[in-house]
Protein backbone atom coordinates (compact mmCIF):
# COMPACT_ATOMS: atom_id res chain seq x y z
CA UNK A 1 0.00 0.00 0.00
CA UNK A 2 1.38 3.40 -0.96
CA UNK A 3 1.52 6.32 1.45
CA UNK A 4 -1.41 8.67 1.94
CA UNK A 5 0.54 11.54 0.37
CA UNK A 6 1.39 9.49 -2.73
CA UNK A 7 -2.22 8.34 -2.99
CA UNK A 8 -3.42 11.96 -2.88
CA UNK A 9 -0.83 13.04 -5.46
CA UNK A 10 -1.85 10.36 -7.98
CA UNK A 11 -5.52 11.18 -7.62
CA UNK A 12 -4.89 14.92 -7.94
CA UNK A 13 -2.92 14.43 -11.18
CA UNK A 14 -6.07 13.18 -12.88
CA UNK A 15 -6.89 16.90 -13.19
CA UNK A 16 -5.05 19.48 -15.29
CA UNK A 17 -5.07 22.05 -12.46
CA UNK A 18 -2.92 19.86 -10.25
CA UNK A 19 -0.69 18.60 -13.05
CA UNK A 20 0.23 22.24 -13.71
CA UNK A 21 0.57 23.05 -10.01
CA UNK A 22 2.86 20.08 -9.30
CA UNK A 23 4.59 20.02 -12.71
CA UNK A 24 4.00 16.27 -12.79
CA UNK A 25 1.98 13.83 -14.87
CA UNK A 26 0.85 10.20 -14.91
CA UNK A 27 2.35 7.57 -17.19
CA UNK A 28 0.81 4.13 -17.72
CA UNK A 29 1.54 1.15 -19.91
CA UNK A 30 4.60 -0.85 -20.95
CA UNK A 31 5.60 1.18 -24.02
CA UNK A 32 5.10 4.57 -22.39
CA UNK A 33 7.11 3.76 -19.29
CA UNK A 34 9.77 1.92 -21.27
CA UNK A 35 10.23 5.04 -23.45
CA UNK A 36 10.40 7.18 -20.32
CA UNK A 37 13.10 4.94 -18.84
CA UNK A 38 15.08 4.97 -22.09
CA UNK A 39 14.97 8.79 -22.02
CA UNK A 40 16.34 8.94 -18.46
CA UNK A 41 13.13 10.35 -17.05
CA UNK A 42 13.18 11.27 -13.38
CA UNK A 43 10.32 9.47 -11.64
CA UNK A 44 8.80 10.50 -8.33
CA UNK A 45 7.64 6.93 -7.83
CA UNK A 46 6.41 3.89 -9.71
CA UNK A 47 3.77 1.38 -8.62
CA UNK A 48 2.86 -1.93 -10.21
CA UNK A 49 0.96 -5.08 -9.44
CA UNK A 50 2.51 -8.45 -8.67
CA UNK A 51 0.92 -9.91 -11.78
CA UNK A 52 2.44 -7.17 -13.95
CA UNK A 53 5.84 -7.78 -12.37
CA UNK A 54 5.62 -11.51 -13.07
CA UNK A 55 4.57 -10.95 -16.67
CA UNK A 56 7.10 -8.19 -17.46
CA UNK A 57 10.35 -8.97 -15.63
CA UNK A 58 12.52 -7.24 -18.28
CA UNK A 59 10.79 -3.89 -17.82
CA UNK A 60 10.83 -4.19 -14.03
CA UNK A 61 14.58 -4.87 -14.11
CA UNK A 62 15.14 -1.62 -16.07
CA UNK A 63 13.41 0.58 -13.52
CA UNK A 64 15.82 2.96 -11.81
CA UNK A 65 13.63 4.64 -9.25
CA UNK A 66 14.26 4.84 -5.52
CA UNK A 67 10.57 4.64 -4.70
CA UNK A 68 8.75 1.64 -6.14
CA UNK A 69 5.83 -0.19 -4.64
CA UNK A 70 3.83 -3.33 -5.37
CA UNK A 71 0.11 -2.65 -5.00
CA UNK A 72 -2.95 -4.83 -5.24
CA UNK A 73 -5.10 -5.00 -8.36
CA UNK A 74 -7.88 -3.30 -6.39
CA UNK A 75 -5.65 -0.42 -5.31
CA UNK A 76 -4.31 0.03 -8.85
CA UNK A 77 -7.89 0.17 -10.10
CA UNK A 78 -8.68 3.00 -7.70
CA UNK A 79 -5.55 5.01 -8.52
CA UNK A 80 -5.42 4.58 -12.29
CA UNK A 81 -7.36 7.04 -14.45
CA UNK A 82 -7.93 4.21 -16.97
CA UNK A 83 -10.93 1.90 -17.00
CA UNK A 84 -8.58 -1.00 -17.75
CA UNK A 85 -5.30 -0.36 -15.90
CA UNK A 86 -2.19 -1.83 -17.47
CA UNK A 87 -0.76 -2.86 -14.11
CA UNK A 88 1.96 -0.21 -13.91
CA UNK A 89 1.72 3.51 -13.17
CA UNK A 90 4.45 6.12 -12.77
CA UNK A 91 4.60 9.74 -11.72
CA UNK A 92 7.19 11.91 -13.45
CA UNK A 93 8.08 15.56 -13.91
CA UNK A 94 6.72 17.21 -17.03
CA UNK A 95 9.15 17.12 -19.93
CA UNK A 96 11.38 20.16 -20.41
CA UNK A 97 11.07 20.81 -24.14
CA UNK A 98 12.92 24.10 -24.20
CA UNK A 99 12.00 26.75 -26.76
CA UNK A 100 9.95 26.58 -29.96
CA UNK A 101 12.26 26.45 -33.00
CA UNK A 102 11.13 28.87 -35.71
CA UNK A 103 13.29 27.08 -38.29
CA UNK A 104 11.45 23.76 -38.08
CA UNK A 105 8.11 22.63 -39.51
CA UNK A 106 5.19 22.26 -37.15
CA UNK A 107 1.71 20.76 -36.81
CA UNK A 108 -0.82 23.30 -35.51
CA UNK A 109 -3.91 21.87 -33.80
CA UNK A 110 -7.04 23.98 -33.71
CA UNK A 111 -9.33 23.14 -30.77
CA UNK A 112 -8.66 19.40 -30.68
CA UNK A 113 -10.50 18.11 -27.63
CA UNK A 114 -10.55 14.30 -27.95
CA UNK A 115 -7.74 12.65 -25.93
CA UNK A 116 -7.49 9.60 -28.19
CA UNK A 117 -7.12 11.81 -31.25
CA UNK A 118 -4.49 13.95 -29.53
CA UNK A 119 -2.47 10.88 -28.61
CA UNK A 120 -2.68 9.52 -32.16
CA UNK A 121 -1.63 12.90 -33.56
CA UNK A 122 1.46 12.98 -31.34
CA UNK A 123 2.44 9.44 -32.40
CA UNK A 124 1.83 10.18 -36.06
CA UNK A 125 3.74 13.47 -36.08
CA UNK A 126 6.75 11.81 -34.46
CA UNK A 127 6.60 8.95 -37.00
CA UNK A 128 6.94 11.43 -39.86
CA UNK A 129 9.69 13.42 -38.18
CA UNK A 130 7.60 16.44 -37.21
CA UNK A 131 8.69 17.08 -33.66
CA UNK A 132 6.89 20.34 -32.91
CA UNK A 133 3.17 20.53 -32.13
CA UNK A 134 1.47 23.86 -31.47
CA UNK A 135 -1.88 23.94 -29.69
CA UNK A 136 -4.53 26.61 -30.01
CA UNK A 137 -6.42 27.72 -26.89
CA UNK A 138 -9.16 25.17 -26.33
CA UNK A 139 -7.09 22.08 -27.09
CA UNK A 140 -7.03 19.25 -24.58
CA UNK A 141 -4.03 19.14 -22.25
CA UNK A 142 -1.32 16.99 -23.90
CA UNK A 143 -0.48 15.62 -20.43
CA UNK A 144 -4.01 14.33 -19.90
CA UNK A 145 -3.52 10.66 -18.83
CA UNK A 146 -5.62 9.38 -21.74
CA UNK A 147 -3.52 11.41 -24.19
CA UNK A 148 -0.27 10.15 -22.67
CA UNK A 149 -1.40 6.54 -22.77
CA UNK A 150 -2.66 6.85 -26.35
CA UNK A 151 0.60 8.46 -27.51
CA UNK A 152 2.50 5.40 -26.23
CA UNK A 153 5.73 7.18 -25.38
CA UNK A 154 5.84 9.58 -28.33
CA UNK A 155 5.88 12.58 -25.97
CA UNK A 156 9.56 11.75 -25.47
CA UNK A 157 10.24 12.01 -29.21
CA UNK A 158 8.97 15.59 -29.48
CA UNK A 159 11.22 18.62 -29.29
CA UNK A 160 8.35 20.95 -28.37
CA UNK A 161 4.63 20.93 -27.64
CA UNK A 162 2.65 23.79 -26.16
CA UNK A 163 0.04 26.50 -26.62
CA UNK A 164 0.64 29.06 -29.35
CA UNK A 165 -1.38 31.60 -31.31
CA UNK A 166 -1.42 30.90 -35.04
CA UNK A 167 -0.66 34.57 -35.67
CA UNK A 168 2.78 34.01 -34.13
CA UNK A 169 3.81 31.55 -36.86
CA UNK A 170 5.63 34.14 -38.91
CA UNK A 171 7.26 33.17 -42.24
CA UNK A 172 5.48 29.81 -42.30
CA UNK A 173 3.33 28.59 -45.17
CA UNK A 174 0.09 27.76 -43.34
CA UNK A 175 -1.66 24.77 -44.94
CA UNK A 176 -5.09 23.82 -43.62
CA UNK A 177 -6.56 20.33 -43.87
CA UNK A 178 -10.04 20.69 -45.35
CA UNK A 179 -12.09 17.79 -46.73
CA UNK A 180 -14.00 20.24 -48.94
CA UNK A 181 -10.88 21.72 -50.52
CA UNK A 182 -10.67 21.40 -54.30
CA UNK A 183 -6.91 21.25 -53.97
CA UNK A 184 -5.86 17.60 -53.58
CA UNK A 185 -2.18 17.98 -54.45
CA UNK A 186 0.66 20.04 -53.03
CA UNK A 187 3.53 21.46 -55.01
CA UNK A 188 6.98 20.59 -53.73
CA UNK A 189 7.34 22.36 -50.41
CA UNK A 190 10.47 24.47 -50.12
CA UNK A 191 9.56 27.00 -47.44
CA UNK A 192 8.79 26.27 -43.82
CA UNK A 193 5.27 25.03 -43.36
CA UNK A 194 2.70 24.44 -40.65
CA UNK A 195 0.02 21.82 -41.20
CA UNK A 196 -3.18 23.05 -39.56
CA UNK A 197 -5.65 20.44 -38.36
CA UNK A 198 -9.13 21.27 -37.05
CA UNK A 199 -11.52 19.17 -34.99
CA UNK A 200 -13.48 16.37 -36.66
CA UNK A 201 -16.81 17.88 -35.66
CA UNK A 202 -16.22 21.56 -36.51
CA UNK A 203 -13.18 21.67 -38.78
CA UNK A 204 -10.82 24.62 -38.70
CA UNK A 205 -12.27 27.63 -36.86
CA UNK A 206 -13.12 30.82 -38.73
CA UNK A 207 -10.42 32.74 -36.88
CA UNK A 208 -7.69 30.23 -37.70
CA UNK A 209 -8.90 29.84 -41.29
CA UNK A 210 -8.32 33.56 -41.88
CA UNK A 211 -4.57 33.00 -41.51
CA UNK A 212 -4.27 30.09 -43.96
CA UNK A 213 -2.23 30.42 -47.14
CA UNK A 214 -3.85 27.38 -48.74
CA UNK A 215 -5.93 24.30 -48.00
CA UNK A 216 -5.48 20.66 -48.92
CA UNK A 217 -8.03 17.85 -49.11
CA UNK A 218 -7.87 14.07 -49.47
CA UNK A 219 -9.65 12.42 -52.39
CA UNK A 220 -12.45 10.08 -51.30
CA UNK A 221 -12.36 6.89 -53.33
CA UNK A 222 -14.95 4.85 -51.48
CA UNK A 223 -17.64 5.53 -48.88
CA UNK A 224 -17.76 7.45 -45.61
CA UNK A 225 -18.49 10.94 -44.40
CA UNK A 226 -15.04 11.83 -43.08
CA UNK A 227 -11.68 10.50 -41.93
CA UNK A 228 -10.42 10.32 -38.38
CA UNK A 229 -8.19 13.34 -37.81
CA UNK A 230 -5.15 11.21 -36.96
CA UNK A 231 -5.57 9.15 -40.12
CA UNK A 232 -6.07 12.26 -42.25
CA UNK A 233 -2.99 13.91 -40.77
CA UNK A 234 -0.92 10.80 -41.45
CA UNK A 235 -1.93 10.81 -45.13
CA UNK A 236 -1.11 14.50 -45.47
CA UNK A 237 2.22 14.25 -43.66
CA UNK A 238 3.17 11.36 -45.93
CA UNK A 239 2.60 13.68 -48.89
CA UNK A 240 4.40 16.60 -47.29
CA UNK A 241 7.50 14.81 -46.02
CA UNK A 242 8.39 12.35 -48.77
Amino acid sequence: MISTNSDKLVRSLHKKKYRSKNNKFILEGIRTIDCAINNDTSFSFIIYTKRFSNQNPELISKINCKTTEIVSEKEMGKLSPSKSPSGILAIANMIDYGQFNNDNNVVFLDEISDPGNMGTIIRTAAWFGIYQIALSPGCIDPYNPKVVRSAMGSHFSLSWIGEKEISSLKNYVLIGADQNSKNKQLDKLIDKWALVMGSESHGISKKTRSYLDQTIGITKIGAGESLNIGVAMGILLHKMTK
